[in-house]
């Protein structure tokens, strides 16, 4: 580490003699830290306490010495210190030989000569105590980033939205996901993906104000809460600077990749909006950045609030359906174009609407899947199919009609007990594995984990036959097709319909 010797001037404080004298004889390290974060004054219990001369320190930003892991407690110390000039924050010292201390710092804010200073008198903890405020630190922080989790992120945003009563600007809260995140762990394995994830914990702490707070939800997913904004502008304007710092190429080992970042945006001005309604308007801005193509912010606005009402209409209705029993399958035959005889049947998935008209999938799936859903819905179609297969298994025995299909999505396959329910299902009703189909979307393959990917590998050799839905809607090539575990495709009509006319196709 560089050290720097000169002295900012302390300016009103230099008239304050005797403090200098009270404060050189304490055990303790006794700082003062201008606006910008930088040591204006050190005492000499800095070179017992952690090697370090006050020389040394003087001229240094505060934040070179804590630790990594621990900067995300120091901002969120320094935004109470901003609101009532006083604050206590534990924190690991980086001490000059490499090692770490744990250390309270009690601060406060002192206003002289037209200036802003910060003194801290900061104290090493026994090993005892450094044991409970590193337990404390744990259960208040996300164990792989050190930036806070859940738990604090919705305490501080219940906290800021009270402190919205008292005026302050725009609270805003940007939601955060990698792009193709999978691809980092499925081709270089979780470790690379792990250090991928601190090294964007590192540069979201690095692009926020002191008073902001970091979070990490799980997985690849953060949220940035700031507040005190002047508009909706300026949080837009720092969804664009990390979706810049998220360009910068990752460095793990000798490869070198970029992982971009997708931001959803949400403002608010009234101190009565519930966090939680807050976040999921964020998750939802989110998603349409993912939806235009990634890389890039979308802020929360009308056209997204009244999708969300229309969801929560859907959802009540998704939920009346599963407890009144108005959840209906139907079969869709599929023919053999050249007997013109049917051989197989799809299991489709409707809901019967209260006025009795069947509802269909594009209207309720994608709520479905959002809230879990559909994972009852799906049970339902396959305790049906499995049934519907068994009764004509029987009955249709000779007439070549025998398979039987249903439909799943990525969900599903991140279920690892999926695989043994749909054996269990098929042994209960006696079906034959080979009669009975699983149809997947490109886009559920393209999100299937390895480990997803190992349970159709599974299903396929217990005999269960695995296709791919809908060929031709997506981004697969024949090449493509060739590393899935598939048994057969279903060509999508838009492909097909215009070949006779497309004078392109030979």
């Amino acid at each position: 580490m560089d050290v720097q010797t000169a002295e900012p001037s302390l300016g009103a404080l230099d008239g304050e003699a005797s403090w200098r004298e009270l404060v050189e004889g304490s055990p303790d390290l006794n700082t003062v830290v201008n606006v910008e974060g930088v040591f204006c004054y050190v005492s000499s219990a800095s070179r017992p306490l952690f090697g370090w001369g006050p020389a040394e320190l003087v001229g240094h930003r505060e934040d070179d010495f804590v630790r990594p892991d621990d900067l995300a407690y120091v901002h969120a110390g320094r935004a109470a210190l901003a609101e009532t000039g006083s604050a206590t924050i534990n924190f690991r010292f980086l001490c000059r030989d490499g090692s770490d201390r744990w250390v309270q710092s009690t601060c406060r804010r002192v206003e002289a000569g037209g200036s802003t200073w910060v003194v801290s008198a900061l104290r090493d903890m026994t090993p005892g105590r450094a044991q409970t405020i590193s337990l404390e630190h744990q259960a208040s922080s996300d164990p792989l980033t050190g930036v806070a989790n859940r738990i604090v992120l919705m305490d501080r945003l219940q906290q800021a939205l009270r402190r919205m009563t008292r005026g302050g600007g725009v609270l805003a809260l940007l939601y955060l996901d990698l792009d193709r995140f999978k691809v980092v762990n499925d081709s270089l394995g979780h470790r690379a993906g792990d250090a991928v994830l601190l090294e964007m914990a590192a540069r979201l702490t690095h692009h926020v104000r002191p008073s902001d707070t970091v979070a990490r939800l799980g997985g690849d997913e953060f949220v940035v809460l700031a507040e005190g904004l002047k508009d909706e502008q300026e949080a837009v304007a720092l969804g664009g600077r990390i979706i810049v710092a998220a360009r910068e190429p990752f460095r793990v080992g000798s490869e070198e990749f970029v992982c971009t970042i997708s931001v959803g945006i949400v403002c608010t001005t009234d101190s009565q909006r519930d966090a939680d309604e807050l976040l999921g308007e964020a998750d939802m801005a989110l998603y349409r950045a993912k939806d235009r193509g990634r890389d890039r912010a979308e802020a929360f606005d009308v056209e997204l609030r009244t999708r969300a009402v229309g969801r929560l209409v859907t959802e009540r209705l998704l939920r009346r359906a599963l407890e009144e029993d108005r959840v209906v399958i139907e079969y869709q035959p599929i023919v053999d174009l050249r007997s013109g005889h049917p051989v197989a049947a799809e299991a489709l998935l409707r809901i019967l609407g209260t006025d009795g008209a069947l509802i269909l999938p594009p209207a309720f799936l994608e709520v479905a899947e959002e809230t879990g859903l559909l994972v009852a819905m799906d049970q339902r179609v396959l305790a049906d199919a499995a049934n519907q297969a068994e009764g004509w298994q029987s009955r249709l025995a000779g007439t070549g009609f025998a398979e039987v299909g249903i439909n799943i999505t990525a969900r599903h396959l991140a279920d690892a007990s999926f695989q043994r329910t749909v054996v269990e299902q098929l042994d209960a009703h006696g079906v034959r594995h080979r009669l009975f189909q699983i149809d997947l979307t490109e886009r559920s393959f393209l999100e299937a984990s390895h480990s997803a990917m190992t349970g159709l590998i599974g299903l396929r050799a217990a005999g269960v036959q695995v296709g791919l839905d809908d060929f031709g809607t997506g981004y697969s090539s024949l090449s493509h097709l060739r590393t899935l575990p598939l048994d057969y495709i279903k060509v999508d009509g838009a492909l097909t319909r215009e070949l006779e006319h497309d004078r392109h196709v030979r």
